[in-house]
């Protein structure tokens, strides 16, 4: 697409002598810049555009635009991206390019760009008589360049870009399908710059080449106030190409859009033009590209650039989205047929048909009238099926309640509205009321266990607010009998307001509660006799425990004897043999107390624990056990650690089944590795972790799915009970190596959960 509308009008190269003068001290001041200092590896690529139209031409802000977009989608590195427009066409003097050239030079001094981008002949132009002056050695991509323009300016080899693909041709080949009986043809556009003058012999060329011929009229080169009046005048039948019109034959500057839209508005004719920008103007259309496209297609060579490519093997190309583009509109107005146009056109601003524009109106009549037209029978068809559904409705009802009878489950409604609640037969049995007891919401709560009232009314008040709940409490029948039932309650909930029907069902679980009760009962038994079997394996240990403190007290009383005895007494002797006396009580004290929190029976309870106060208390019980086995216990104790809340007993049985389990792992480890640790700490999650490792084998990957089945074992003298009692499990972690956290959680190689806590 020729871009010379909005792009090309290149300058005279500079030969007078001043003038040459000026640009070889231009020339000598650059090369006495010191050099661009290198950036460092996160700067920023800087990107300098400059381009040769004012910032009032749309085609130059567009193909600006387009090279940003790009830029900013495809470069993974940060850029800083410059704009100058430097009006190169509308003020074409050596004195302005030479005062534009020292403004560049001075004001990116600091700030070197990395790649320079030209957009339009004339910007190409300049760039090549004072690219030393600007930036030296800075690699440089073209946009909006004619082939004719690149040829007779012969850029250097380092010198790359996008030209301009415009088809006169093509544009005549449209207007003559959607005109096809014309004669007439009239070319209207400025004649200022080289560049219009080569698109006029382009042109020329195009049209004594063409198959038709036409009769011909060039409006080149004239006043716009004659052109206005030569195109008033313009016979209708006529095809009317609109070119580019920088200025006008007094050399008054112009914008092409704005031209095309007058033009149009007093032609007799249809108006074609070979730029996007005329598009919306009242232009019919042509065969050309789209600047941001063009902007695009220079953006990927700036890339390529960017990332190292010599810009000598990236030849300038053409960009290849050239099209057919039309205005729907001004076709309708001058009555032009879509029939006509080539294959693959691109029509714009296309107005729907009165189909598209009320499809959804005439869907909706005429699904009314079916509507109205079926209705009847409709009506007729429904009260069979709801007769049907009725009776259908009536035996699921009685089928669904026998249902529930049987499997001891009452089914219940309660309407908020009139306070009234409804059960099923069965439901009334259950709480041992008469079939003719009238029941409220009154009514179930005085049912209701007076402990347990507050947790029903607690449920029904949240199932009001649109959740379901379930929640178990005990009834009081009238003959005085306790019965546990599970409630289960939902209600619609539509997010406005609260629902008026809840329902639910009540099943009887007071067996289900009953064997709970037995089965908690059983295990605590089970688990008071692991710990007597787990004391009773430390008997000896223990044994030793209790005797040290009980010599060590016999031998003070009898030297307490002996010094009584002397004359006179030696009473400090004396009063330091009771001191012992009574230490070595209370250490006698301490090892009986720690044996009975761990003998002793009943509900398990939580209270506050300085868990390094437990690991101590362990290690002292087991120390006679662990000297006789020769094991060193190291602990690492984190200090300032909160207390926990929890079973003393249930979590010290833990861990001492833990140390013990540890020590029989390494019964066949070499005397020197035998070695616990033990280590308290906080972690990541504001949790507190004891974490047990010992230097035995582990645990073999055949034993790992059934450590934790009842009764079995790996020991050839253990119960298989410990960790199942303790202990629920899910797979994890390293062998050898055992964590509890006030979560409840173990890690040995694999992850459990302390059943009491």
């Amino acid at each position: 697409m020729k871009n010379v509308d909005r792009f090309e009008r290149p300058t005279t190269r500079v030969n007078r002598g001043g003038t040459l003068a000026s640009v070889f001290l231009l020339i000598a001041v650059a090369l006495s810049l010191p050099g661009i200092h290198s950036r460092a590896d996160d700067a920023p690529r800087r990107i300098l555009i400059l381009s040769a139209y004012n910032y009032t031409f749309p085609a130059a802000t567009q193909v600006i635009d387009g090279i940003e977009s790009r830029l900013r989608e495809r470069s993974s590195q940060k850029l800083a991206i410059d704009a100058e427009f430097l009006d190169l066409v509308r003020v074409a003097d050596n004195a302005h390019e030479v005062r534009t050239a020292t403004f560049l030079r001075e004001k990116y001094a600091a700030r070197p760009p990395d790649v320079l981008v030209v957009v339009g002949g004339t910007a190409l132009q300049f760039i090549m008589n004072y690219r030393d002056v600007v930036a030296p050695q800075i690699p440089v991509v073209f946009a909006g360049v004619s082939q004719a323009t690149y040829s007779a300016l012969h850029p250097p080899a380092n010198v790359t870009g996008v030209l301009v693909g415009l088809d006169f041709e093509k544009t005549l080949h449209l207007a003559e399908l959607l005109q096809p009986t014309t004669r007439r043809l009239i070319v209207i556009g400025s004649n200022v710059t080289l560049e219009d003058r080569r698109w006029h012999e382009a042109a020329r060329g195009a049209i004594e080449r063409h198959d038709r011929k036409f009769e011909t009229t060039y409006l080149f080169g004239l006043s716009f106030d004659a052109l206005v009046s030569e195109v008033s005048r313009i016979p209708n039948d006529a095809i009317v190409i609109f070119l580019t019109f920088f200025a006008d034959g007094t050399g008054k500057a112009f914008v092409g859009r704005e031209v095309a839209r007058e033009l149009v508005r007093i032609s007799p004719a249809p108006i074609y033009g070979p730029y996007n920008t005329y598009l919306d103007t009242g232009v019919v259309g042509g065969f050309f590209e789209t600047f941001k496209s063009h902007g695009a297609a220079a953006a990927e060579l700036v890339l390529a650039v960017s990332a190292g490519k010599d810009p000598a093997s990236l030849p300038p190309k053409v960009n290849p989205t050239q099209a057919f583009h039309v205005d729907s509109r001004a076709m309708a107005r001058w009555g032009l047929k879509q029939g006509n146009l080539p294959p693959g056109t691109d029509v714009l601003f296309e107005e729907p048909s009165l189909w598209e524009e009320h499809r959804y109106l005439t869907s909706a009549v005429a699904l009314v009238i079916a509507l109205l037209m079926g209705g009847v029978a409709v009506l007729l068809v429904q009260l069979r099926r709801r007769r049907q559904a009725e009776r259908s409705l009536k035996e699921s009802e009685d089928r669904m309640t026998f249902t529930a009878a049987t499997a001891n489950i009452g089914l219940w409604q309660f309407d908020r509205t009139t306070d009234e609640l409804w059960t099923t037969d069965h439901c009334r049995t259950m709480f041992g009321l008469a079939s003719d007891t009238l029941l409220t919401r009154e009514t179930f709560l005085a049912a209701a266990h007076p402990e347990d009232r507050r947790i029903a009314v607690r449920t029904l008040r949240g199932v009001s607010r649109g959740h379901a709940a379930v929640t178990d409490i005990r009834i009081v029948r009238l003959d005085g009998q306790i019965r546990w039932f599970r409630i289960r309650a939902r209600a619609p909930f539509d997010g406005i307001k609260a629902p008026d029907q809840l329902s639910g069902m009540l099943v009887d679980i007071t067996d289900q509660k009953a064997a709970e009760s037995e089965a908690e009962l059983q295990r605590q038994e089970v688990t008071h006799l692991m710990r007597v079997s787990a004391l009773g394996e430390l008997s000896g240990a223990i044994a030793h425990e209790v005797n040290q403190p009980l010599t060590a007290i016999l031998s003070n009383a009898q030297a307490a004897i002996y010094l009584l005895d002397q004359d006179p007494p030696n009473l400090a002797e004396v009063r330091d043999t009771l001191r012992d006396i009574v230490l070595e009580d209370n250490r006698a004290g301490e090892v009986v107390q720690r044996l009975r929190g761990l003998l002793k029976k009943g509900e398990s309870r939580s209270e506050r624990i300085d868990l390094n106060e437990m690991v101590d208390s362990t290690t002292t019980l087991l120390r006679s056990e662990l000297i006789r086995r020769r094991v060193m216990v190291e602990t690492d104790l984190a200090a300032g650690l909160p207390t926990v809340l929890g079973d003393s007993v249930q979590l010290q049985q833990v861990l001492l089944n833990l140390v013990v389990n540890a020590m029989d792992a390494m019964a066949s480890t070499p005397v020197e590795q035998r070695r616990v640790n033990i280590r308290t700490s906080r972690t990541p999650d504001g949790d507190i972790a004891i974490r047990l490792k010992d230097q035995g084998p582990g645990i073999r990957p055949v034993d790992e799915k059934q450590v934790f089945t009842p009764f079995y074992t790996t020991k050839h003298h253990g119960l298989g009970l410990g960790l199942t009692i303790c202990l629920l499990f899910e797979s994890t972690a390293e062998p050898s190596t055992s964590e509890m956290t006030t979560r409840g959680e173990l890690l040995p190689r694999f992850r459990c959960l302390l059943a009491s806590c």
